[in-house]
């Protein structure tokens, strides 16, 4: 008896729902209507937040045509990581269809190996096994992007569908050390100063559920093979190659008016090589995780 009250609430709920919703659907479309044929004005976003990765990372160096082992974080640096990842985004928009992000990540870790397990070969020095060694890696991660809304779906048009494109730009600096050797710059440290900035683009979606909650998917992409950063290396022309993949699933609960709880799932692949002469430098970074923040709204 019991449960067949239940149900019949439950009937009559969805009947009653589903009726005031037919009654009102005309007078959803016109407001969202009303919303869309007004100006937007402009607001912009704020998000910070950590990041709490898996991730590989890996650096090969070749000179003088003789290459260097991969030195790898998984492969080789089994000790106890030390390491600070998080970032911040800032997101203009000026109209219903046009917006401007602003992006900056930063990944800093610090590996300690007690002993090698074998012969490690990297930059001109060999590191023999049952030697420590110690990694370093600090990689800065930018990007500017423009997002063009394409079209919006739903009774409220709370479901958009849009494209991005823009650049993206990476400061990176590796060590390779051993207490068992001096440090030398010039054989311990790798930094990519001859790094240009690279074009990305991708697509997504997003959903806004009520007033209070977002969620947004995206993802997107470079390759670029031999560009020339316009630099030069000991005397030759330096140029580079990019594989870069960024994925992304957002979920934004604004809490109040102008604050924000922002959880993320993102992942970052990113594979650079520059190269020029007798010179070649290789860095490999992905990663997988959680950013968990907060979020000014204005």
């Amino acid at each position: 008896m019991t449960l067949r009250v239940v149900m019949l609430l439950l009937v009559a709920a969805m009947g009653a729902s589903l009726f005031a919703q037919g009654m009102s659907e005309d007078y959803v479309a016109a407001r969202t209507d009303e919303k869309f044929n007004k100006p937007h004005g402009f607001s912009f976003e704020w998000d910070v937040y950590g990041y709490i990765p898996w991730f590989e990372q890996q650096q090969r160096v070749r000179s003088g045509g003789i290459g260097s082992d991969a030195v790898s974080y998984t492969k080789d640096m089994d000790g106890f990581p030390i390491g600070f990842f998080g970032g911040t985004e800032l997101r203009f928009r000026f109209s219903w269809h046009d917006s401007v992000e602003v992006g900056y990540n930063l990944y800093y870790t610090r590996a300690f190996k007690d002993e090698l397990d074998d012969f490690t070969r990297w930059n001109g020095l060999i590191y023999p096994p049952n030697t420590d060694i110690d990694y370093a890696a600090d990689f800065h991660d930018f990007h500017i992007l423009y997002r063009r809304d394409l079209f919006r779906l739903g009774l409220s048009k709370n479901i958009t569908f849009f494209v991005k494109a823009g650049l993206e730009y990476s400061y990176i600096r590796t060590q390779v050390g051993s207490d068992n050797f001096p440090a030398v710059d010039d054989k311990d440290v790798e930094t990519f100063r001859e790094l240009f900035p690279w074009y990305t683009a991708g697509f997504g979606a997003e959903i806004e559920i009520g007033q209070s909650f977002r969620i947004t998917a995206e993802a997107r992409a470079t390759y670029e093979v031999g560009f020339p950063t316009f630099q030069r290396r000991d005397k030759n022309d330096m140029k580079q190659s990019i594989w870069s993949l960024t994925g992304l699933v957002n979920f934004n609960w604004n809490i109040t008016d102008w604050f924000a709880l922002v959880v993320n799932v993102h992942y970052r692949y990113l594979r650079v090589r520059l190269y020029g002469g007798f010179r070649q430098d290789n860095f490999l970074w992905y990663s997988v995780g959680p950013d968990i923040g907060f979020g000014l709204r204005f």
